[in-house]
């Protein structure tokens, strides 16, 4: 039938079935759009130019089916495990025997025959742990003594019987160490203490060690914040973490022989003023988050936070690609140029050179909008992209902070939320004395068995009298 043929009521029927129609498309099309808006947000967490790289999906080429044909080999950065390329192979040092066993044949296990002698000698190392020991019990049995002159009672110590609780100095370092180095659950804590060794405690009481060991390095704690204070160039970055669900933030304070971290309620400024002190005069590395302008003038902002912004903003718009281009080749020319072991005065003028050059690039006219963002953000920093250049002992990232951060984003994952104060305080304390011990080449075991028997002989040592009465 023609459409001229139709009848009124027929066209408009069509024409309200037309209507439902586009109708139904529309919804569909809000559907749609809205589930592309919650997978471009997904996508966001790994791809923008805040994510490091190596939190960034891997780019591969390889069809769905290779993949899963090579995934135990194929790391999610995009690289693949074992030696790189060009790089010399990594042995293990040969130990030294502590026994040597004489293993010989009589006869030929083919046709019986009787050896003569042997012909020659093919060794194997081999090396093995120990059974696990069963744990050693003892029983102090402390006598009291009351002095006749001034009726002081006194308590006779040992220097293997600690003052409080039943467990030893191996068990307090050891139980330290399963939580922040294995990042084992207190639970799992113990269980590993009786399939191990047959010492049966609660995981509660795994916590209380581990509490007691980060109670004994305080001392060396409050030691290593001095050292920080007092140090010519601080890498500083935070991370958020939950404190009873709420929201907090761990901050990480990076030298190159310390790391302390401080966990804290605020992001603000108020938390560098603390720990570094109000009359901080060295450089601080950072990210370009407000709280740092806001506690010091002396500055290095992070080019690799730079570069990630530029390159993110030169792949979606024409107008940013000579703005990352410019900053790529000043930084490459930079670093060559600092290798050849420039003078102060030459230092100094290039300085100028390039801060001159970074206002020229600023005042570019562009009209995108993410472009406008970006030269914002060169020109806000403008007086601390630089100082690296000035000053030989200043690097021009702060992947050293970035790095420090990893192993506390790690253990957030695991644990979740930290209870209260109390596990703020064992959580900045063992982190920082275990990071700064490894920086240090030192032995964390070892350091914390030493950290906690000095702490018993320090509070023996300034131990009030049990009872005293009157003579």
């Amino acid at each position: 039938m023609n459409e001229d043929d139709l009848t009124k009521d027929e066209l408009l029927s069509r024409f309200l079935q037309m209507e439902e129609k586009i109708h139904e498309l529309e919804e569909k099309l809000d559907q749609k759009d809205e589930r592309i808006e919650e997978l471009e947000t997904r996508l966001r967490k790994y791809e923008n130019p805040h994510t490091p790289p190596s939190k960034r999906r891997s780019g591969t080429d390889e069809s769905p089916t290779e993949q899963d044909d090579e995934d135990d080999d194929v790391r999610t950065d995009g690289g693949t495990p074992g030696r790189k390329d060009g790089h010399d192979p990594e042995w293990r040092s040969t130990a030294d025997p502590d026994e040597e066993v004489e293993v010989t044949c009589d006869c030929c296990p083919e046709c019986g025959d009787h050896f003569d002698e042997s012909v020659g000698v093919s060794p194997r190392l081999v090396e093995e742990i120990p059974d696990p020991q069963p744990p050693e019990v003892t029983q102090y049995n402390r006598h009291c003594y009351q002095c006749h002159s001034c009726g002081t009672e006194t308590v006779a110590t040992h220097p293997d019987c600690p003052d409080e609780g039943q467990f030893g100095v191996n068990v307090i370092a050891q139980a330290a160490l399963s939580r922040y180095d294995y990042r084992l659950p207190h639970r799992k804590i113990a269980d590993r203490f009786e399939q191990l060794h047959g010492l049966e405690l609660s995981g509660a009481s795994a916590w209380h060690a581990t509490e007691r060991a980060a109670r004994a390095g305080r001392c060396e704690y409050e030691q290593l914040r001095q050292e920080i204070q007092d140090a010519d160039v601080v890498h500083i970055d935070e991370t958020g973490v939950k404190r009873d669900g709420e929201q907090a933030w761990i901050w990480t304070f990076r030298t190159g022989k310390h790391t302390l971290y401080a966990v804290r309620q605020s992001r603000g400024s108020d938390v560098p003023a603390e720990v570094l002190g109000e009359d901080f005069a060295g450089t601080v590395i950072c990210d370009g988050w407000t709280a740092y302008p806001a506690f010091s003038s002396n500055l290095q902002r992070c080019w690799a936070h730079l570069f990630r912004e530029a390159e993110d903003a030169a792949s979606d718009h024409e107008e940013a690609e000579p703005v990352y281009r410019y900053l790529k080749q000043m930084f490459v020319g930079l670093q060559s140029w600092l290798e050849t072991d420039p003078s102060p005065r030459e230092r100094a003028q290039m300085h100028r050179s390039c801060q001159n050059g970074l206002r020229s690039l600023v005042e570019r006219s562009v009209t995108t909008e993410s472009v406008v963002t970006l030269l914002g953000k060169i020109e806000g920093g403008i007086d601390h992209w630089l100082t690296f250049v000035g000053e030989p002992a200043v690097s021009p990232t702060n992947n050293t902070a970035e790095n420090a951060l990893r192993e506390p984003v790690v253990l957030r994952k695991i644990i979740g939320t930290l209870r209260n104060d109390r596990g703020m305080f064992v959580h900045e304390t063992v982190l920082s004395l275990l990071a700064t011990w490894r920086q240090q080449g030192r032995n964390p075991y070892q350091e914390l068995r030493r950290v906690v028997s000095s702490n018993e002989m320090i509070s023996r040592a300034h131990a009030v009298p049990a009872v005293e009465t009157s003579g």
